[in-house]
């Protein structure tokens, strides 16, 4: 039975890199018997491209107004092909496939776990979930996407999502275990104290059986500076079409507003009740899927509920006195012009 390897994510966990990595070392791994699919599930060709192929439509499957079971099938006749396709070149090797947006827990993922049941019946499936600790995971996420539609500060919004049990990535573990079974999923926890950086994707490799590759870290994972993101989000109006406008970002990115590495959004005290409201969660998680790294990560990942108040500065930053609001205004207009031209001339 054919080896197939599906990396599920979690976004924001590092799954750009994975992806990367697997582009970047395309050539070596393929030496090794380890065929890595792109996210279209296209074959990536030893110097990292992929052949054009058609579009596989999952995004339009699982949005279309076909009913569960016609979903189901669609997913698992694209599934499969594509596996079967790579296996007569694999010859016994291991497919790798990694593709974040498989841990979604919105109303489709019945559609996917129901899919994925039955690739697992026919071919010899693994399933890789790396999940972060979840102060860090918000932090990532808000300054990705939520500091561009939500105005309350970071804290004040990752201690309300964290209220409301997310991230839950015990659900995602546990709705994947249902799946495929425990035997065969793998969860990876990232932590500082634990996968970090560059260790992440050799465990990663590690796993595939793979050596001798190419494990360091991009820019794609480095923090923006916090001052520029806290002058984003106060203009995010003027600067972002959405939440998944990523220009602005790239051009940061380019003339290099990175933080120190040392550089937080979120302080201790907010860290620490966001890890509370979620202990009982993290301690389910690590138990099920982690027993191994539980006994050093637990202390981080499951405080008691502290007494201590967040000070008033971390839930509600000092805003800009009148002048230089204004002035930080006019900047940020000019700013969006500048985007605006500078995709125009992209676009021609």
């Amino acid at each position: 039975m054919q080896k197939v390897v599906v990396h599920v994510g979690a976004p924001k966990v590092a799954s750009t890199s994975i992806q990367s990595f697997l582009r970047r070392n395309a050539g070596r791994l393929r030496e090794q018997g380890i065929y890595p699919l792109d996210s279209t599930l296209l074959p990536i060709k030893p110097d990292g491209t992929s052949p054009m192929g058609p579009d596989l439509q999952f995004e339009a499957i699982l949005g279309g107004p076909d009913d569960v079971r016609k979903k189901t099938s669609a997913l698992i006749d694209r599934y499969c092909q594509a596996f079967d396709a790579e296996a007569r070149n694999a010859k016994g090797g291991v497919i790798v496939w990694s593709a974040e947006n498989l841990t979604r827990l919105s109303a489709d993922r019945s559609v996917l776990l129901a899919a994925f049941r039955e690739v697992s019946r026919r071919f010899d499936l693994e399933v890789m979930l790396y999940v972060r600790r979840p102060d860090l995971w918000l932090e990532s996420y808000w300054k990705q996407f939520a500091l561009k539609i939500h105005q309350e500060s970071p804290a004040r919004w990752a201690l309300r999502r964290a209220g409301t049990g997310y991230p839950d990535f015990l659900a995602a573990a546990r709705a994947w275990e249902e799946a495929v079974g425990h035997d065969r999923i793998a969860v990876r926890p990232l932590d500082p104290a634990a996968l970090w950086n560059g260790s992440l994707l050799e465990d990663f490799a590690a796993r595939l059986g793979a050596t001798g590759l190419d494990c360091s870290m991009t820019n794609e994972n480095r923090m923006l500076h916090p001052a520029f993101l806290a002058f984003c989000h106060r203009h995010a109006d003027i600067l972002f079409l959405g939440p998944h406008d990523t220009r602005l970002f790239d051009w940061a990115e380019v003339v290099g507003l990175f933080a120190r590495s040392d550089s937080r959004i979120l302080g201790p005290m907010v860290r620490q009740q966001v890890l509370a409201l979620l202990a009982d969660n993290n301690r389910a998680l690590l138990t099920e899927f982690c027993p191994v790294e539980a006994p050093a990560l637990m202390p981080d990942w499951c405080p008691a509920l502290g007494t201590a108040e967040i000070p008033a500065s971390d839930l509600d930053p000092p805003q800009s006195p009148g002048r230089l609001a204004t002035l930080e205004r006019i900047a940020a207009w000019f700013l969006a012009q500048g985007l605006r031209v500078h995709s125009g001339l992209i676009k021609h």
